[in-house]
């Protein structure tokens, strides 16, 4: 009996151990738990710090093809040409719309934007770019985009340029600035050679951009 009354009497001492002991292993499960979870959601909110922001991607401007280029009083369709076999550019497949070279910059882009044209058909009779030869500095050239976005350029410069001078790719080369340059015949026509004996050149530069809605 004295045995059952000792125990009896220790019970709830050990009781109040038991509990203190699990109150205290729960205590320290949630302070690891906390730090824990407090490690992760820190490597979660650095790894996006980190990661390049998707509105950023998307606020990036996106180019198109221009499919019409209008200046004075033309308004002309643009259709994409590329390079012939001797490295001269192709022309336009119809007499009536413009040529835009495709593995250049698109409207509006930085870089300089190749755009030729017809002067004549073969009966003599105005081509697309007929009346680019009355440009004049200071003028406009709009260039559109399948979304309706309309460039703007500005004239700043008009020239010929001999068929057989060897500096007459320097028209083609790249540049960092929004350019625009247009090239057409020019000259008088040559038998010989099938073709005129200059080009007409016009560059302009970028100056604003607005939406045709």
């Amino acid at each position: 009996m004295t045995n059952l009354k000792v125990i009896n009497s220790a019970l709830p001492k050990l009781l109040f151990l038991a509990i203190l002991g699990v109150a205290v292993l729960a205590s320290v499960y949630l302070v690891v738990r906390f730090n824990s979870v407090g490690q992760e959601a820190a490597k979660a909110q650095e790894s996006l710090n980190t990661q390049p922001s998707v509105f950023k991607e998307v606020s990036k401007p996106i180019y198109m093809e221009p499919i019409e280029i209008t200046f004075l009083d033309t308004k002309l369709k643009v259709e994409p040409v590329g390079v012939e076999g001797d490295g001269t550019l192709s022309v336009p497949t119809s007499w009536y719309t413009a040529g835009w070279y495709e593995d250049g910059p698109k409207a509006g882009e930085e870089g300089n934007i190749i755009i030729d044209g017809h002067y004549d058909t073969a009966t003599g009779s105005p081509g697309a770019f007929w009346d680019l030869k009355n440009l004049s500095l200071g003028d406009t050239v709009a260039l559109v985009d399948k979304l309706g976005r309309v460039y703007t350029y500005v004239v700043d410069n008009k020239y010929f340029v001999d068929i057989t001078d060897p500096k007459r790719t320097e028209v083609f080369k790249s540049t960092t600035a929004k350019t625009l340059t247009l090239i057409t015949c020019g000259g008088v026509w040559d038998y010989a050679s099938g073709t005129y004996n200059k080009r007409l050149v016009v560059t302009a530069h970028f100056a604003k951009m607005e939406k045709d809605w």
